[in-house]
């Protein structure tokens, strides 16, 4: 689209970098009389924009109308430059995440662009946990399109008990927490927060729905998360001993609070659960990679859980 292609060009001249028209044909991948037509059309927008004739010559813009990007801190460009797997590819929009991004950084002055490409070759972010399974990405770009268009979506959905219900709902907003999508939405006149991974369908509906006007979506997910956190506060702690690799182990798939008491070949950590029936059946399912050092309650459930289970499976 022409509107994009004279941003680019726009953001290349930002360089302070007179450039030839067949440079700007090169990286824009049109042809020299393009070049020409779209700086004449940047003139006609007030963009100072000029061309000088010669050996020497090029096109370039004015000094005075390259402060903008000159405003930005090297802080500044090295957060927008660290690298990692953004969200947005989740929702079928990375692409435009970095077509932008390196249209910003072809308008950087070179001291500037040092300080980006350094973020991105020395910081890398990746949000998901370990043996966390990808995000329904065709589901999630369905969805981003509705929440944009303020479009009903019928949903089948998935319980913790695996029933599977259909309801039509009101998107509202989309809500990534530690790599898992939840989907905010109006269902049967109650607000409601589903997780992504349980969506089973989404169909986009063509009826149109009225966004509350004084929603606020990270007002309504830091309350939301807030209450949540405070009725689902561990209770139960157990302290238990398990060596380094088992501790990685057990902190990739246990989100609870875990705290380090001693370090060495066996370390001694404090792992809270919500209650006692949770910490038996996760200390379970861990077997002999964890040793229970207190509570003795705890103990004797577990060897209480195993004989039952010896009785049901034994010949």
């Amino acid at each position: 689209m022409k509107a994009d292609r004279l941003i680019s060009l726009l953001l290349l001249l930002q360089s302070g970098q007179r450039r030839t028209a067949r440079t700007l044909a090169e990286a824009l991948e049109v042809s020299e009389r393009t070049i020409y037509r779209d700086v004449d059309a940047l003139g006609a927008a007030g963009v100072p924009v000029y061309a000088d004739r010669g050996a020497a010559g090029g096109i370039a813009l004015s000094d005075g109308y390259r402060r903008a990007l000159t405003h930005f801190t090297e802080d500044e460009i090295r957060s927008l430059f660290v690298s990692g797997a953004s969200p947005m590819a989740d929702l079928g929009l990375d692409g435009g995440r970095d077509r932008a991004l390196e249209k910003l950084h072809g308008g950087l002055a070179d001291v500037q662009r040092r300080a980006a490409d350094k973020a991105r070759s020395r910081i890398h972010l990746d949000q998901r946990r370990w043996y966390q399974g990808e995000p329904p990405r065709a589901l999630l770009t369905a969805l981003r399109r509705a929440v944009w268009d303020d479009r009903r979506v019928r949903l089948g959905y998935e319980d913790r008990k695996r029933n599977v219900t259909t309801r039509v709902v009101d998107p509202l907003g989309l809500v990534s927490k530690a790599g898992v999508w939840y989907v905010v939405a109006r269902s049967a006149g109650e607000m409601r927060s589903f997780r992504a991974d349980r969506i089973t369908e989404a169909e986009e509906l063509l009826e149109r729905f009225d966004r509350p006007a004084d929603f606020d979506l990270e007002r309504y997910w830091s309350e939301t998360t807030a209450k949540f956190s405070d009725e689902s506060r561990p209770v139960y702690s157990a302290t238990l001993r398990m060596t380094p690799e088992t501790l990685e182990f057990v902190a990739s798939r246990w989100s609870a609070e875990i705290d380090v008491l001693e370090r060495g070949e066996r370390i001694l950590a404090r792992v809270a659960f919500p209650s006692m029936d949770v910490a038996v059946y996760q200390t379970l399912a861990w077997g002999a990679r964890v040793t229970i050092v207190a509570p003795e309650d705890l103990r004797s459930a577990i060897v209480e859980r195993a004989r039952e289970a010896i009785a049901h499976y034994a010949p």
